[in-house]
């Protein structure tokens, strides 16, 4: 592809690509953080300015792979997932993730408080997933999770993303 243009690889269908958005799948790999009355994480405290947080996370948590088995998320659970897709950003777009109106309703926030892709991020986007809602929620690998919505930039960034989740997995 070339260069300044959006990448999205593996590309999405069509009927994926909507009038302002395009439908990101969710990846089968899952990080189940502990239910905070469980007697392991007790007293633990997460100093984010002092530590990598994904890290603290993924030893404090529960891998889980969707790969033909759904994983229900309970009320008021907290899970890390992530997109499918790998995407790239040139130097002039932008792009927030957003949620499903569809999962939406129900209860599904597929970010907390990160929507924001700076321009040249390059890697698949990390959902901090919330059952904000009353009933189990089904997470299924592949399922259409979340919503790329891309900016053009009116100044084309001179400094592009470099931070942790450059080149993620």
């Amino acid at each position: 592809m070339a260069p300044g243009y959006l990448k999205i690889e593996p590309l999405p269908s069509h009927d994926r690509v909507v009038a302002s958005s395009i439908d990101l799948l969710l990846d089968k790999d899952l990080l189940i953080l502990p239910d905070r009355n469980d007697p392991k994480i007790k007293g633990l405290t997460v100093d984010a300015s002092a530590v990598n947080v994904m890290a603290f996370l993924e030893s404090n948590s529960t891998k889980k792979d969707l790969s033909g088995h759904p994983y229900e998320m309970e009320p008021g659970e907290l899970v890390i997932g992530k997109t499918f897709e790998r995407i790239e950003l040139p130097s002039h777009l932008a792009a927030r993730v957003e949620g499903k109106s569809s999962l939406g309703r129900p209860g599904l926030a597929v970010h907390i408080t990160a929507p924001t892709i700076q321009s040249g991020f390059k890697g698949r986007l990390t959902l901090e997933m919330y059952n904000a809602g009353p009933y189990k929620l089904k997470l299924n690998a592949r399922m259409q999770i979340c919503q790329l919505i891309v900016e053009c930039l009116t100044i084309p960034s001179k400094g592009l993303y470099h931070g942790r989740s450059l080149n993620q997995y």
